[in-house]
């Protein structure tokens, strides 16, 4: 049997806060480089800070929406918490869904930290008014090219999103499906709020056309673009310029469209119920500040910057770029621009879900009859406008659109009418001269 004096010694060695460890769970459709760079930081920070280890897990579903889907799943039947403490990325209509449902809790920042992050950049707000979610970087959203292929086939480098659509490209050109893409599903709302119901739907059919094939993941087009299996993709930012980092300029280029690029918020959040709340609140911190959000600016190997991989992303700490001037791994700054889009993200978030099934029905699940479409359209290497029309035309008016939003909850009613979109184009697209 102990003595007193050793059992005094056990209690004192066990209660140390040294020896305690606190724990946090974090569901993310990050890549991997991000988790690499923020999560060791994190945990130094964190020992250092308050005197304690903390065990990190990081959970990731396949991407976005399979994470949402997740969350929702672990929500069900009214749930008091879904067992997870953070969702960190996906983009703002993510975000915006998520709080919609209630799954996310208020956090009010620190003032000193709240003071960093400004309220808006371009008119785009960077935290919720319910403090429930808040910018932990921002995103743009353009065309990501192969300079080398491009030359060597003797194509020029595209300025705009509709040159995507032009025969020149054809089968030269990686996209994701939106149905599995948070970002994919992003651009598409890009390009329909900026041309409209009619040219929105003429310059995505053109550029699925052009479209190779459609993948799972959205970093599948980035690597197709990389390893010279295609030579352009649409893609996010932070993709395209941290393989541009590592591999070079004059190899690889990435464009935002002038007039038609936007600004998108990539959030954190702490979720509803969160097991490890006080932890958690110290991550959204962590996240936040200025030391942890020049990861996302400084290339590899700077003083503060990642040790692994540039993350070749914009910061939302303004802080961030004021204490980097000059280090940066590009010059850009977001807050001192003002040329950005601002899309309609209320609209954008009610008919997502809609616009991505119409999207898949009508251009990914017949694209190898959409394709043979094509091909026999611009065999030439034009292509009739007046058949570019008959061609996108969408099976529906944008106003009947919007009006199946409040149906699409009846599954019977949303299979039959995706099924019915589905057999039209492909009678269509093989009925097309």
């Amino acid at each position: 049997m102990p003595t007193p004096w050793l059992s005094a010694l056990m209690l004192l060695v066990f209660a140390s806060p040294l020896m305690a460890k606190d724990s946090l769970l974090i569901l993310s459709p990050h890549r991997k480089s991000i988790q690499e760079e923020f999560v060791p930081l994190f945990t130094r920070y964190y020992k250092e800070k308050f005197g304690t280890e903390v065990q990190v897990e990081w959970l990731d579903q396949g991407g976005t929406s399979d994470d949402i889907r997740f969350v929702r799943a672990k929500f069900a039947n009214q749930a008091p918490t879904s067992g997870l403490d953070i969702f960190w990325g996906g983009g703002t209509t993510t975000f915006l869904d998520l709080q919609q449902e209630g799954y996310l809790a208020r956090y009010d920042l620190p003032p000193e930290l709240k003071a960093q992050i400004p309220e808006t950049v371009s008119g785009i707000p960077l935290f919720d008014k319910s403090h429930s979610w808040y910018a932990a970087a921002m995103s743009s959203f353009g065309v990501f090219y192969n300079k080398k292929i491009l030359e060597f086939e003797r194509l020029p480098e595209p300025n705009r999103w509709q040159d995507l659509g032009h025969p020149l490209y054809r089968d030269n050109i990686s996209l994701t499906d939106p149905r599995r893409s948070g970002t994919a599903s992003t651009m598409n709302t890009i390009v329909m709020q900026t041309f409209g119901w009619k040219g929105g739907w003429e310059i995505l059919t053109s550029i699925a056309a052009n479209t190779r094939s459609f993948t799972h993941s959205s970093t599948d087009p980035i690597k197709a673009v990389v390893a010279g299996d295609v030579g352009l993709a649409m893609a996010i930012d932070f993709y395209a310029l941290a393989k541009i980092g590592d591999i070079g300029k004059e190899n690889l280029s990435f464009l935002l469209p002038k007039g038609q690029a936007v600004l998108d918020p990539d959030p954190i959040a702490i979720l509803r119920g969160a097991p490890n709340r006080k932890v958690a609140e110290r991550f959204v911190d962590f996240v936040l500040s200025a030391q942890a959000q020049k990861l996302l600016i400084l290339p590899k190997g700077a003083p503060g910057g990642p040790e692994k991989s540039s993350l070749g992303r914009m910061a939302a700490n303004i802080k961030a770029y004021e204490e980097t001037e000059g280090q940066r791994i590009d010059a850009f700054n977001p807050f001192k621009q003002q040329d950005f889009v601002t899309l309609n993200l209320e609209k954008a978030l009610r008919t997502q879900r809609v616009f991505n099934d119409i999207f898949g029905a009508l251009l990914v699940d017949p694209h190898t009859d959409l394709k043979r479409a094509w091909a026999r359209l611009t065999k030439k290497g034009t292509i009739d406008p007046i058949k570019l029309v008959a061609l996108a035309q969408p099976p529906l008016s944008e106003e009947a659109f919007n009006q199946l939003v409040d149906r699409w909850d009846d599954e019977v009613f949303r299979n039959e009418t995706i099924n019915s979109w589905l057999k039209n184009a492909r009678q269509k697209y093989r009925n097309t001269l």
